[in-house]
């Protein structure tokens, strides 16, 4: 099981759909899928946007803020099938342990605001489209991820 933390949040120019790219510390990309909501949920934290009226996850953060002795221990990527990524959110109140199914979207989400983890099994990096920082670099040498991702933030807010 691998550490990951969110690189960005890209729109793809082809299709128009949101892209979460996760980064292992190995130097694995993850890139998965992501909805226009929750794009705009994980982008706004890592920008640290504060909206007027709490987000749906900001929501959820202060209802668990609110529980006595309730935290998000982890989020855990566990499994690709079928284009599909699965994860499970762990939530832990003092010796229990509850394990909920989730989209690594909702999860990771949920992650940034309340500073948990995310991991991926090893299994899914043999399963899915990953990829290192080594073969994506141009022909001058220049790594390509990074340079789309100084145009990220004005991609994203040409929606």
């Amino acid at each position: 099981m691998k550490e990951a933390s969110v690189k960005c949040v890209i729109k793809d120019p082809l299709t128009s759909r949101y892209v979460l790219i996760l980064e292992t510390k190995d130097g694995f990309y993850i890139p998965i899928k992501i909805g226009v909501f929750e794009a705009e949920a994980i982008y706004t934290e890592l920008n640290q946007i504060v909206p007027p009226r709490p987000m749906t996850y900001d929501f959820i953060t202060g209802i668990l803020s609110a529980i006595d002795d309730v935290k998000v221990e982890k989020v855990i990527i566990e499994d690709y099938e079928d284009g599909i990524f699965k994860a499970s959110l762990y939530l832990v109140n003092g010796s229990s342990c509850k394990v909920i199914d989730c989209r690594p979207s909702d999860a990771i989400a949920l992650s940034l605001r309340v500073k948990s983890p995310v991991y991926i099994e090893e299994v899914v990096l043999s399963k899915c489209k990953c990829f290192t920082k080594d073969c994506i670099k141009g022909e001058t040498g220049a790594d390509i991820l990074e340079e789309i991702l100084t145009d990220q933030g004005t991609t994203y807010w040409d929606v």
